[in-house]
Parts: C-alpha cells; sequence; structure tokens
C-alpha cells in the first residue's frame, strides 16, 4: 500500500511538473508517514548520504568552469580549434564539438559546457551563416560529453551511489567521451556537406601557431587537471580545489581578465547549483533506501531476467528503460535512483558495474537533449532563440549518433574496462 502510494505520487507530482527534490522528497515522506517509520529516517539518510568526501569535489569543478567561463579561456580555445578545423566545409560546426572536448576536461558539466560556450559560438555561428537551429542543435548535442570525460560531476554522483572508485569510473569514461565526440564531428561534417555550410578559413600554420600560444596557459590548466586526476598525484577532489587556485592565478594575474565581480558571480553561481545537486542527492538517497527497502532491485532484475536470460538483450531492454526514465526525470536525480537496481540486475547477468555504470551514465546523459525534460534544450534554445521543435529536428542526428557510441559500449565491454585495468596494473 505505502509503496504504490509512493510511486503513483511520484508520477504525479512529475507530471505536475514539480522540482525533482520536492517530488522525491514528498513521495518518500508519504512512504514513511504510511509505513509508521520514523521521520528521522530522511535526515539520518540525507546526512549519511551527503557525507562523503567525493561530493566534496563537485563545487569545486563547477566553479572552476565558472571562474573560466568568466574570463577569456572559452574564446581563445575556440579560436585554435577554428585554426585547425576552420578550412573543412562545416568548420565552425565541427570546432564547436572539439571545443566542448577540450573543455569537458575541466567543465564536469554538461549545463556548465552549454551555458559557458553557448553564449559565445552560437552567435558566431549565426553571424556566419549557419541557422540558429542548427548552431543550437550542435552545441546541445557536444555539450553531453562533458559528463562522460573526466572531470565529471555525473560520474562522482555514480561512485558515491554504487561505492565505486571515482579515479576507476574516470579513467573507464575516457574512451567512451573521445569515441562521442568522434562520432559528432563526423556528423557535423555530413551534415556540413550536404547543406553546403561555409568555410570559416584558410588553413595557416602561422595562425594555428598564433593562436596555440594564446591559449598556451589554458591548456596548461587542462594538463594539470587531468594529470593530477589520471598521474595519481590528486584526489579527484584535490584535483579540483588546484584547478581552482590555477584559474584564479591564470584569471587575476595572468590574463587579467578576472575581476572581483565575475570572481563573486561566479562563487553565487556555484553556490546556487550545488546546492540543487546536493539536495537533490540526499533526498534521492531515502528513496534510494525505500526501493532497496521493498526489494525492487531483485524484482526488476527478476522480470527482466524472466523474459531473457541472455546478457545483451537484457541489457538492450534496460537501455529502453533508461531512454524514457531519462526522458522524464532529471539526470542526478534518475542516476541516484535507479543506479542501485542495475547494478544488482549487472550482477545477475555477468555485466561489470564499471561498465553498467558508463552505460547508466551515457544513457541518462543523453535525456539532457531530449523533451520533454531534457535542460540543455532549454538552455540552447534560451541562447538562440529559436523553438524547442526545430533544434530537436536538427539536434537529432547527434542523437542517432551517440546512441550507437552507447551501443558499441554496451557490444564491447573493454571501451570501458580496458584503461583501468591497464592503469592499475
Amino acid at each position: 500500500m505505502a509503496l504504490t502510494v509512493m510511486l503513483i505520487s511520484f508520477l504525479v507530482l512529475l507530471i505536475m511538473n514539480f522540482p525533482i527534490f520536492v517530488v522525491i522528497g514528498l513521495s518518500s515522506m508519504l512512504y514513511i508517514v504510511l509505513s509508521d517509520i520514523p521521520i528521522l529516517l530522511i535526515a539520518q539518510r540525507l546526512t549519511t548520504q551527503l557525507s562523503s568526501f567525493a561530493l566534496l569535489a563537485i563545487p569545486f569543478y563547477l566553479l572552476l568552469a565558472e571562474v573560466l567561463n568568466r574570463g577569456s579561456a572559452a574564446r581563445r580555445l575556440m579560436n585554435f580549434i577554428i585554426s585547425i578545423v576552420g578550412f573543412i566545409r562545416g568548420g565552425l560546426g565541427i570546432a564547436n564539438v572539439g571545443i566542448s572536448l577540450v573543455f569537458s576536461g575541466i567543465s564536469g558539466t554538461a549545463v556548465a559546457d552549454t551555458s559557458g560556450l553557448g553564449n559565445t559560438l552560437i552567435p558566431a555561428m549565426k553571424k556566419e551563416g549557419y541557422s540558429g537551429k542548427y548552431a543550437a542543435a550542435v552545441t546541445g548535442a557536444s555539450s553531453t560529453v562533458g559528463p562522460i570525460i573526466p572531470p565529471s560531476v555525473n560520474m562522482i554522483i555514480a561512485s558515491v551511489t554504487a561505492g565505486l572508485s571515482i579515479y576507476e569510473l574516470f579513467i573507464a569514461g575516457i574512451i567512451p567521451g573521445l569515441l562521442m565526440g568522434t562520432a559528432m564531428i563526423v556528423t557535423a561534417y555530413i551534415v556540413a556537406v550536404k547543406r553546403k555550410f561555409p568555410v570559416s578559413n584558410k588553413l595557416s600554420i602561422n595562425n594555428v601557431w598564433q593562436s596555440l600560444k594564446e591559449c598556451f596557459w589554458e591548456f596548461c590548466l587542462i594538463g594539470f587537471v587531468l594529470y593530477g586526476i589520471l598521474g595519481g598525484v590528486f584526489t579527484p577532489t584535490e584535483a579540483g580545489a588546484m584547478g581552482v587556485f590555477a584559474a584564479l592565478f591564470l584569471g587575476f594575474v595572468i590574463r587579467r581578465d578576472l575581476k572581483i565581480k565575475d570572481f563573486y558571480n561566479a562563487c553565487v553561481e556555484t553556490v546556487v547549483f550545488s546546492g540543487t545537486i546536493l539536495v537533490i542527492v540526499g533526498f534521492a538517497a531515502t528513496y534510494g533506501w525505500i526501493i532497496a527497502n521493498e526489494r525492487l532491485p531483485q524484482m526488476v532484475s527478476e522480470s527482466i531476467l524472466a523474459i531473457t536470460v541472455i546478457p545483451i538483450l537484457a541489457i538492450l531492454l534496460v537501455n529502453i528503460a533508461l531512454f524514457l526514465v531519462g526522458s522524464v526525470m532529471e539526470t542526478i536525480a534518475a542516476i541516484v535512483i535507479v543506479l542501485p537496481t542495475l547494478l544488482t540486475l549487472g550482477d545477475a547477468v555477468g555485466v561489470d558495474p564499471i561498465q553498467m555504470t558508463i552505460i547508466v551514465v551515457i544513457n541518462l546523459t543523453l535525456g539532457l537533449i531530449t523533451p520533454p525534460i531534457g535542460i540543455i534544450l532549454y538552455i540552447v534554445t534560451s541562447i538562440s532563440g529559436e523553438r524547442i521543435e526545430s533544434v530537436v529536428k536538427e539536434i537529432a542526428p547527434f542523437f542517432i549518433a551517440n546512441v550507437l557510441v552507447l551501443l558499441l559500449v554496451i557490444f564491447f565491454p573493454q571501451l570501458t574496462l580496458w584503461l583501468p585495468d591497464l592503469l592499475n596494473k
């Protein structure tokens, strides 16, 4: 009875477009009251979940991205990428994906990537002759690599939820993230040739060299953060903190393009976004406890295995369900709620927990560009002034390209497991 009320209230509140933390919190509270469980459980689960040291990395990476977005880092990196690929037809669209690949090494979130780069890239593409809806689509689609390539806020949330190593999840996301970027670059080129998009500039070694020199310190910063994590010099949390100090030194001392007001605004945005994430994670912990207490993971596993015991077919069925979840639920909340259940299923069919976690994160990240909830769609339409329906149509080829990469990750486990195994030897 209590479980039924919780699930119905969850769906009703979600349909009524309540904030996701309210949806999770109220439905969990109804279950606890009806089950005669002490209400103190909510506070207990919330504090237990949020006491994880790994979660401290989230505000650091968000602040790092905000600080760089308010300086000239995005513009310098964009100029460098364009100097390399600008001679290709549709080069600015390809550069859009390239800059997201580079920027994902410091942003950690798709939202930071989209809002930071979109304000520069979308107007630049429109000025060069691209349609606003295509500029919005490629900017939104390319931002999905941010939560996959390290550092990644979604991977941090997943590691805390699943009890896995952040380091191993970061490493495991490298190859899938690069494959996603490559698939979108190929897609952007095919679309550009078909529609005869413009060429941005001629290839000039001198221009490449000059633009590289202009963003030398930005690449040093990215290398510093990534080497700190992958080289084992810092923990992921320490790397985020050191990255913030390096970004402040870059902005205030080297570039001198960061003002005190910019830093203050960056801190405010970081606090708001971090608070939103942590509230969701905290309330989702109670919801997850209820699901585990009701043995839903085991029930879901048994239901799927009753349909098929073939591991690949079982995982494909799971991914169909994940697409539906990702299209209607906020990504971080979905990770906390569904990941424990799917790890139970993965264990039953012999799928490595790291591979299963990467599959879940990629799948739910694609929900950011899937209507009706996809927050990235709303950000790029707000910047471009385009209708969301037209952007969804333009983003479809990039979505399909990423789905193909997801299928590769499902069918070839070594795409996620090879690097962690290699670096752990």
